[in-house]
């Protein structure tokens, strides 16, 4: 998989190029209108984002059993960001575990969170873009299906076993065993992922606004998150990195030079996570 993806940037590294060398006066063109005010508002709007995801962290730790508030969720989760561009894609929620567990949150439980959200993620922005989109896109219809279908599957399936393997973990430990996940926690922790895809959603299309693109908030969000979805089942490509991009393209029937605008995102996200790292560690000194 190692070779995979480096194989894979060393693609995408040279496909840029070829954008670049080809299309330069297209590419400029896309942003030649952006509006530096709108990209900062986008920039400090994609900061919200942490706060649904450590309302999932926190509320499923609580319905274990910890004892965990969602302020400190979102410090470790604000410490560990930078981790998410490391190679293997499991570093971001490991990072954020060792902080918890040094608060003295349960191993078992931050392992078993981290599975949900990496469960529930993907299928969950397959289904809410599948629903923006509704038919207003030359989409696969098998996509938000196959998102459901997942969903359906850790409701059944995935659920009871982790129950199993907590309650296994504690035995072992000599530990009282967790409060199970019961169905309804499972929906609204399903709820809760929803909310954070729709923002996503939403600073997206604030991003696509501030370069003067001409698309709608229901195209442009609902195409971004069932690609951002696909490109996680994506393993050979980091954080579905051109996968997500030539989904979208594809999607809303743009050019291959767009791809790079739509990359641009991540720029954002980037920038973002450097300014929420150092206010993180800033904090943590204090």
């Amino acid at each position: 998989m190692r070779a995979a993806r480096l194989a894979w940037l060393v693609l995408l590294v040279a496909a840029a190029a070829w954008l670049v060398a080809t299309r330069w006066s297209d590419t400029a063109d896309l942003v030649a209108d952006a509006r530096p005010l709108p990209l900062l508002g986008v920039l400090a709007a994609s900061a919200l984002l942490l706060v649904p995801n450590a309302v999932f962290w926190s509320l499923a730790l609580r319905r274990m059993g910890e004892g965990v508030t969602t302020t400190t969720v979102m410090h470790a989760a604000s410490r560990t960001l930078l981790a998410r561009y490391l190679p293997g894609g499991v570093w971001y929620a490991a990072g954020r575990s060792v902080l918890l567990a040094g608060r003295g949150v349960r191993p078992s439980a931050l392992v078993a969170v981290s599975g949900l959200e990496l469960g529930l993620g993907a299928p969950t922005a397959l289904v809410v873009g599948g629903l923006l989109l509704a038919g207003s896109a030359d989409m696969a219809t098998w996509v938000p299906w196959l998102g459901a279908g997942v969903l359906a599957a850790a409701a059944l399936v995935a659920r009871p076993l982790l129950n199993r393997a907590l309650s296994w973990w504690a035995r072992r430990r000599g530990q009282a065993a967790p409060r199970p996940l019961t169905t309804g926690t499972l929906a609204v922790l399903v709820a809760v992922m929803a909310s954070y895809w729709l923002l996503m959603g939403a600073v997206f299309s604030a991003y696509l606004g501030a370069m003067q693109t001409d698309i709608g908030w229901t195209e442009g969000s609902g195409a971004f998150l069932v690609s951002w979805g696909v490109g996680f089942f994506a393993l050979f490509a980091p954080l579905g990195l051109g996968v997500s991009e030539a989904g979208f393209v594809a999607i809303v029937g743009w050019g291959a030079e767009a791809a790079l605008l739509v990359a641009g995102f991540r720029v954002v996200l980037l920038v973002r996570d450097l300014v929420l790292t150092t206010v993180g560690e800033a904090l943590a000194r204090r």
